[in-house]
């Protein structure tokens, strides 16, 4: 099932959560439309060049798209300063870590201590029905998201905390595959403990690549299996050298400079955001 779109639940209004750019002028912006929200109830339309539908629709990617649990939210970094309970209702396309609507109104703003004061105050000008809180805690107990039968359950080892434990297993691993053999004991030590390795983060991806319902687990199951071929390479020679592990850190040093980009973006406060565009949706 799609994380944000497998069917249509016939209920109320759900709660879900977001994050939003902030203009200089406290005006809140989706992160990747320029067309800002308003104060009060939003509607989603599909500006694609399609047949017109309602919007969202099961075979489109249109309307507001919100997550389901603060976990999942936390994955864009702007949601470290800016995240939004909204309200939605409508047409509702629900999937395993979220969901699409087409009517949303922001119904509590949390805005960190790295926006300005004089910030927060425009943002509860130009939405004076929003409440607006400091403490991330508070709002969430205050207006917490509505749990849905579709979202994948809490996972054990998920969160920030286990992705740096992983992370770091991974870069241990890589780093031990590219010391001498004699730092290791010598050339059959050395050979042994890539095998091991390698044959562990291959055993850990396994099950991740049968679970199409494991959605949360997708970023793992590929550092697990580039830290496994990274490995294995060693005993390619240079075939490994050139055509393993000269990709893998390609793909490494692309990932990591976008996930740097994105850090940057997220810190950027207020956001610099351009004239919308007419093909843009919202």
């Amino acid at each position: 099932m799609d994380p944000q779109g497998g069917f249509e639940p016939q209920v109320g209004q759900i709660r879900a959560l977001r994050t939003f750019r902030i203009d200089p002028d406290g005006v809140l912006y989706p992160l990747f439309s320029n067309h800002p929200w308003h104060d009060g109830a939003n509607t989603a339309r599909c500006l694609q060049d399609r047949p017109p539908h309602p919007s969202p629709d099961p075979d489109c990617t249109c309307g507001f798209y919100a997550f389901g649990r603060e976990q999942w939210a936390r994955e864009h970094p702007r949601s470290r300063h800016v995240l939004a309970v909204v309200s939605c209702w409508g047409r509702v396309v629900a999937g395993t870590r979220g969901l699409r609507a087409e009517h949303c109104r922001i119904e509590a703003l949390w805005l960190s201590a790295a926006v300005p004061a004089e910030l927060v105050e425009r943002v509860r000008r130009n939405h004076p029905t929003v409440a607006v809180h400091r403490d991330r805690s508070r709002m969430l107990a205050a207006h917490p998201p509505t749990e849905l039968d579709c979202y994948e359950p809490p996972a054990a080892g998920t969160g920030r905390s286990a992705g740096r434990l992983w992370w770091s297993a991974a870069v241990a691993a890589a780093a031990l595959g590219v010391l001498p053999a004699p730092w290791l004991g010598g050339s059959g030590s050395a050979a042994l403990l890539s095998v091991v390795l390698g044959t562990a983060f291959g055993l850990a991806a396994l099950p991740l690549a049968r679970s199409g319902a494991d959605v949360g687990w997708s970023g793992r199951r590929l550092l697990c299996l580039g830290t496994s071929l990274w490995l294995l390479a060693g005993f390619l020679g240079v075939i490994g050298l050139v055509f393993v592990r000269l990709p893998l850190l390609q793909v490494a040093a692309v990932a990591g400079l976008q996930h740097a980009c994105l850090l940057a973006e997220g810190r950027r406060i207020p956001a610099d955001v351009p004239a919308p565009r007419h093909d843009e949706a919202p």
